[in-house]
């Protein structure tokens, strides 16, 4: 098939699940032997480049006015104005993870929606974007929903039945897989040698539960003296500082570790000298970091919100908390800390589940089914 992948930017110009989903799916359809264009924008000129099978197409600038609102705004605009750039030929299929896909509408090609369980957040800032994949939900023969949260919920709007999939995102499991703690990066981390680690991997605000996490901390302190938390992921100073605020009350601000924004391909290093994973945000669509921890044999603890509950299985690859209740989230962690037989026992049935289900290469083939479904 010759299928047109619409994103808005990859995922190494912004690292976020939404670009990392596109992209991979779009590797993966391209290992697969199709022939897979991705159009998105980028900082600078319009070009194209092929990386990993894929062509690439600049088609045209991201605003940045430093207003999310307005950036919200211009960025879709630009991405409705500018996303038809490369689509001189005819495509068998779009593939739309973001952008509203002008050629289904020109040329009449089929396309696929993959939603990301956008109607979890409704606020100005997203109302564009909101208003834009709703057209493509409706303007699409299918949509491939990421939980069976999202899918129930895309099922519930009118004439939607019978036209959602679900199809959860993926992780590289031969890259995130169990391995040694890397002792370089526990020391340039400040980690001595016997102290255990809960990391979070994500952006780190106040929607994602960092604020939760670092109360969280305290209680677990108070147990478990030798345990840092560590989090991973892009932050801003004003947060930041809140954030040690309350880590002083809290008094654990020598317990927290900021690493800033890793490189994706370095995350599982990281999850190599960790014990738990944590991830108290308020809301989730799927919760990509938890598979990701759970392949390198880490166990999960998240709060039950979204579609967090398609990650994570309930005592077995991890627990799930009831959101805002933070001393229960504690005592999951300090369940697993305490007892290494049990946290070994947790991940490996993440890891098992992890190669049977989530592979990249699992997720690709069963895209494919439904592109194909498609174009049919």
């Amino acid at each position: 098939m010759r299928i047109a992948v619409l994103a808005p930017t990859p995922p190494w110009v912004v690292h976020s699940g939404l670009e990392t989903v596109a992209f991979e799916s779009a590797k993966g359809l391209a290992r697969r032997g199709h022939e897979v264009d991705m159009m998105c924008l980028n900082s600078g000129e319009r070009r194209m480049e092929t990386r990993d099978g894929v062509r690439v197409f600049y088609a045209g600038k991201r605003v940045g006015t430093g207003i999310p609102a307005m950036d919200h705004l211009l960025n879709s605009l630009t991405h409705f104005l500018t996303s038809h750039r490369g689509l001189a030929k005819k495509y068998d299929v779009l593939y739309v993870h973001k952008g509203v896909a002008v050629p289904q509408l020109l040329w009449k090609t089929p396309s696929v929606k993959y939603s990301y369980g956008e109607f979890l957040h409704w606020s100005p800032v997203t109302l564009t974007n909101t208003a834009i994949d709703m057209f493509d939900i409706y303007t699409s023969r299918k949509v491939i929903a990421c939980s069976d949260f999202a899918k129930k919920q895309i099922e519930s709007f009118p004439l939607m039945k019978g036209r959602v999939r679900m199809i959860t995102p993926g992780t590289y499991t031969k890259l995130f897989k169990p391995e040694t703690k890397n002792r370089k990066l526990q020391s340039k981390l400040g980690i001595k040698r016997g102290e255990r680690v809960v990391i979070f991997a994500g952006r780190v605000t106040e929607s994602k539960g960092c604020g939760d996490l670092v109360d969280i901390a305290g209680m677990v302190a108070k147990k478990f003296k030798n345990t840092r938390f560590l989090f991973v992921g892009k932050y801003d100073k004003p947060y930041l500082e809140s954030l040690l605020k309350k880590a002083d009350a809290n008094g654990v601000r020598s317990k927290l570790i900021f690493a800033g924004d890793v490189d994706y391909y370095d995350m599982p290093k990281y999850y190599s000298i960790s014990h738990v994973q944590a991830l108290p945000s308020h809301m989730e669509a799927f919760g990509m970091v938890n598979i990701e921890a759970q392949s390198c044999s880490v166990p999960s603890i998240a709060y039950d919100v979204g579609g967090v509950n398609s990650s994570i299985i309930d005592g077995v690859t991890g627990y799930l908390v009831k959101k805002g209740d933070k001393k229960s989230f504690a005592s999951k962690i300090s369940l697993l800390l305490g007892n290494e037989k049990l946290r070994n026992k947790i991940g490996a049935a993440g890891r098992r589940r992890a190669t049977r289900e989530f592979d990249w290469s699992i997720i690709a083939e069963k895209t494919e089914k439904v592109l194909e479904e498609v174009v049919r």
